[in-house]
């Protein structure tokens, strides 16, 4: 009878392994970051920290150490031939990534989800179901917020200029646009909307000021513009961190222009809040910084793509939430 018993019990836990094989598979999702940097790295920290959460369930972070599309395509192509489950990234150009590695994703049947920076609505438009799911900022209002901040630093207006990344970034753009459309009053159809002139007294010296996404030439340009005559530029906005992503080179080119900054010749408003910026924000070496949630982005991607393979309910779009961070709130706003 003792042996009937065990033979049964074993015949039983057999049928069980057989019938759910899926339930001992582990799981690998990549988060595929523009490049790495201060801001990414917390996209890293939260994927890792989701997957350590979950039983069987892997972290790959992983992306070029510029922000390059082509070198950010063969990273893809690579993770897919190592057979991930699942794939999130942050899309440096749309056109090029819709056309190849993630076609190629798309028929491995490995799932792809966006975070910080989506495609292009014609993109999405022509390649329809490209990607799942979208993580991170609602772009247009982060715009929205600088040029609210800007408003009530100087609220008869002024002389502006923009430095953004790559042109053809859709995350850049709609900030751009929401930045004009808060100063403005008017509402664009197209991304990244007009350049002010002479709106509700916000003129635009000349187009944005491209970096892309190079830390060097970021700080640079920010150099260039505080070196020129008073009263020429009197508004500055960086839509993403680059001037301060290294500490020490922005510090050391601030240092003589801290004077300005004081009697608000030129405000400063720059997008992110590590905290090495508010750090640099609490010595007064920027007027504002509004913070995204890095951190937030990369846990919910894996818990996004998990929900998907498992083919469970998923939210499309998921906005996490933007932190104002001042000289005056710098030790808790991000709280």
């Amino acid at each position: 009878m003792y042996m009937k018993d065990n033979l049964l019990k074993l015949t039983i836990a057999f049928l069980i392994f057989s019938v759910f094989p899926a339930s001992a598979k582990n799981l690998k999702f990549a988060v595929v970051p523009k490049y790495y940097s201060v801001f990414f790295d917390k996209s890293g920290d939260g994927c890792i920290a989701a997957a350590a959460e979950i039983e069987g369930v892997e972290c790959i972070y992983r992306g070029p150490e510029e922000g390059d599309v082509r070198k950010q395509d063969k990273i893809i192509e690579q993770l897919i031939n190592e057979g991930v489950d699942g794939i999130a990234i942050a899309v440096t150009e749309s056109g090029l990534l819709a056309r190849s590695s993630l076609q190629k994703a798309r028929k491995a049947g490995i799932p792809i989800v966006t975070y910080d920076s989506d495609f292009d609505a014609a993109t999405l438009k022509q390649y329809g179901n490209l990607r799942l799911a979208y993580i991170g900022t609602d772009n247009f209002e982060l715009g929205r917020a600088f040029g609210e901040q800007l408003k009530k630093l100087k609220p008869q207006g002024g002389k502006l200029l923009i430095q953004t990344g790559r042109p053809d970034s859709p995350n850049l753009n709609l900030r751009i646009m929401g930045l004009r459309s808060a100063l403005s009053g008017k509402t664009y159809k197209i991304s990244p909307g007009k350049m002010l002139v002479n709106d509700l007294g916000w003129t635009e010296v000349r187009l944005p000021l491209l970096n892309y996404d190079d830390i060097l030439r970021s700080v640079k340009q920010l150099e260039s513009v505080l070196k020129t005559q008073p009263n020429k530029v009197d508004a500055f906005v960086a839509v993403g961190g680059w001037p301060q992503n290294n500490e020490s080179d922005y510090r050391k080119m601030i240092e003589p222009f801290k004077d300005k900054l004081n009697r608000n010749e030129t405000v400063l408003i720059i997008s992110d809040a590590s905290e090495n910026q508010l750090s640099m924000l609490s010595d007064n070496l920027a007027h504002v910084n509004i913070g995204q949630s890095p951190y937030e982005m990369g846990r919910q991607a894996i818990l996004t793509l998990l929900k998907i393979v498992k083919k469970q309910h998923y939210k499309k779009i998921l906005y996490t939430p933007l932190t104002y961070c001042t000289p005056q709130n710098h030790d808790i706003c991000t709280k």
